[in-house]
Parts: C-alpha cells; sequence; structure tokens
C-alpha cells in the first residue's frame, strides 16, 4: 500500500498524558515520514487554537482537521479550505436545552474555545480530572459573561458545541434529546461528554475534502485513533490503526491495533506500516 496522508488523532494517541508533548521518538518518526514525502495531518477533536505546539512546529506539517471534521485549514496560511458549521437551528435548539437545564458547555469557534467563566472556576473542583487536564482546558480558551448570548451571535459559524462532565443521567437524556434533532451528530473522546457536529461533519469527511484537494484516494491514507469520534476517518482510510488504549468498538473497525500511547504506539505504527 502506498502511503501518502497518515492522519493522527491527538488525544490518547499522539500526545502524552500531559495533553501537549509528543515524545522524542515520535517527533523522530514524523520528520522521517514527512522526509519520505508523506502528508502528516492532525486530525482531532480540538480546534485550531488548541493544536499542541509540539506537532504543528514539526516542519512540513501543513494541513489539519480539527473541530471533528468541521473545519480544514491550511496551518501555513491559516486558510479554512474546508468548512462545516453546526447551523443556526441546530445551535438554538441545543442551547436552549443546555441553558434551561443549567448545564456547561464550550462553544467552538472560529478556532477557538468559549465557555463561561463559572465553569473554568468549576473545573478545578472535578476529582475526576487531572492537574494536567485542567490545565490545559483553562489555558486553552477564553472566557465570556453569557455563552448563550455568545452562541446566538455567532450561531451561523460554530464549528461544534462540547458538553462536558455531565452525570450518567443527563448525559443518557441528552444523547437521546439531540439525537432526535435533524442535522446533527453526536459523538465523544472521553467518558460523560458529548460533542455535537452538523451531521456530515466527522474526521472521515474532513479528510475526504482534504485529499480531493490534494488529490489522493482513500487507499494513500493512513489513520490513526483510539475514541469514538475517530470511527469514520478509521473507516475512510485505507489503512486504519487503532490503539491499544482504543475502545473495542474502534479496535473492531481498524485494520490493525498498535501499542498503546504512553508506549509509543503511534512511532511504532508509522515504523510498521508506513515507512517499511
Amino acid at each position: 500500500m502506498n502511503i501518502k496522508l497518515i492522519a493522527l488523532d491527538m488525544d490518547g494517541t499522539t500526545l502524552q498524558k500531559d495533553y501537549m508533548s509528543i515524545s522524542e521518538r515520535t517527533r523522530i518518526v514524523l520528520e522521517n515520514a514527512i522526509a519520505k514525502g508523506i502528508h502528516v495531518v492532525p486530525s482531532t477533536g480540538r480546534i485550531l487554537g488548541q493544536l499542541p505546539e509540539s506537532v504543528v512546529s514539526i516542519p512540513g506539517i501543513n494541513y489539519a482537521v480539527t473541530s471533528n471534521g468541521a473545519a480544514v485549514t491550511n496551518l501555513n496560511t491559516r486558510e479554512v479550505i474546508s468548512s462545516n458549521y453546526l447551523g443556526s437551528g441546530s445551535v438554538k435548539k441545543i442551547m436552549k436545552t443546555l441553558t434551561q437545564r443549567n448545564l456547561f458547555c464550550e462553544i467552538y469557534y472560529q478556532g477557538q474555545s468559549y465557555g463561561e467563566l463559572r465553569y473554568f472556576e468549576m473545573i478545578g473542583k472535578q476529582n475526576q480530572l487531572s492537574e494536567e487536564l485542567i490545565t490545559f482546558i483553562r489555558s486553552n480558551a477564553n472566557a465570556v459573561d453569557n455563552v448563550m448570548d455568545f452562541s446566538m451571535k455567532h450561531a451561523a459559524e460554530i464549528e461544534k458545541i462540547n458538553i462536558p462532565l455531565l452525570s450518567d443521567k443527563n448525559h443518557r437524556v441528552l444523547w437521546q434529546k439531540f439525537s432526535q434533532i435533524h442535522g446533527v451528530t453526536l459523538t465523544k473522546a472521553i467518558a460523560n461528554n458529548i460533542e455535537v457536529n452538523h451531521r456530515s461533519a466527522n474526521k472521515g469527511s474532513g479528510l475526504k475534502q482534504l485529499c480531493r484537494i490534494l488529490k489522493l484516494e482513500p487507499g494513500n491514507v493512513m489513520a490513526i485513533g483510539d475514541s469514538d469520534n475517530d470511527l469514520r476517518m478509521l473507516e475512510f482510510a485505507g489503512l486504519s490503526v487503532a490503539m491499544g488504549n482504543a475502545s473495542d468498538e474502534v479496535k473492531a473497525v481498524a485494520n490493525h491495533v498498535t501499542l498503546p500511547f504512553y508506549e509509543d504506539g503511534v512511532a511504532h505504527a508509522i515504523e510498521k506500516y508506513a515507512l517499511i
């Protein structure tokens, strides 16, 4: 198989436990892939502003699929070359429900994350979150006075709504309720959160648009991921690899399973399947 593009999920896949860095081995392997003429493309649920410097600073990483495929960006020019926004009608329905239930959310807009100040104050009290994750969330988001007002003002260009830290009951209820909204798709990267995108926005569709621009076929694509929001890009890629720490559903879809992220599974897979 002639691999010309490697799509990499970030959290739980390429990045280490601090949510920001990559191992020295991974960096070298990515540089070797780029030197071979392979496009290395971060493909993540994160917005553009949350892409780790440890990855995007590597020379030759020129494109990124962000917000679960809602945006595809040329990293050199910062031009959004493909977008698939959630839609004003869907945004209004979702935000009305969240406001009525007094639930927190993050709004992904123009490559940045926005949430109410009280949300960022509250996350520090969450025992289930690591200090590294709390630091990451607080340092990569913008506080607004009223997230409902903000979302209504920018409803036409919202990439994604992330609803974190839900109780089991709220997760079940909201998943059922939002699944009935025509035009949206739901996924999650971690337990007890819901990520809401336009129904045709996913990492697979984002990669498809990028491949069209680069004149590549799915058979030229290798994708590596670990979570539910990686399923569509794994299905799109000619060669799909699940991390050793991936969910059972992800492993069932993938062609191969590599080592966990904390054992340099990405580097191991690229060496084995793309650099041979």
